[in-house]
């Protein structure tokens, strides 16, 4: 079973892309903001993808992806930034493998999911 790290700060948007992710076969995760993802994903195994909002408080995306490429554990996972802010990451030159814009089209972020998780097999 494939596992995601889903990261976001409103806690409608955790429960319902854990839920929709759940029905669809994976094992979901779920954290607050990137300090809090760093601790669960210390208690974890890595996961297969990272899906990742960008502004947060106490640790937004842009911090996370920082820490989180300088781990060895941690630096190979893929990850998709998901934002309604795109103008603030537009030029950030953030290492991801995709980025979705909120609101989320369910449809494209299974595709999406399904396709990075494809590729790591």
């Amino acid at each position: 079973m494939r596992t995601i790290l889903l990261i976001d700060d409103d806690t409608d948007t955790r429960v319902t892309l854990r839920d929709f992710l759940m029905g669809q076969g994976f094992a979901v995760q779920t954290a607050r903001d990137g300090q809090h993802a760093l601790h669960v994903l210390d208690k974890m195994d890595p996961p297969d993808l990272i899906l990742l909002d960008y502004k947060m408080p106490v640790m937004d995306g842009k911090q996370f992806l920082s820490v989180m490429r300088r781990m060895p554990k941690l630096q190979s996972i893929p990850v998709v930034l998901l934002s309604a802010a795109t103008r603030e990451w537009s030029g950030a030159h953030l290492e991801v493998e995709d980025v979705l814009s909120k609101p989320l089209d369910l449809e494209l972020l299974l595709t999406t999911v399904n396709r990075i998780c494809a590729e790591q097999l």
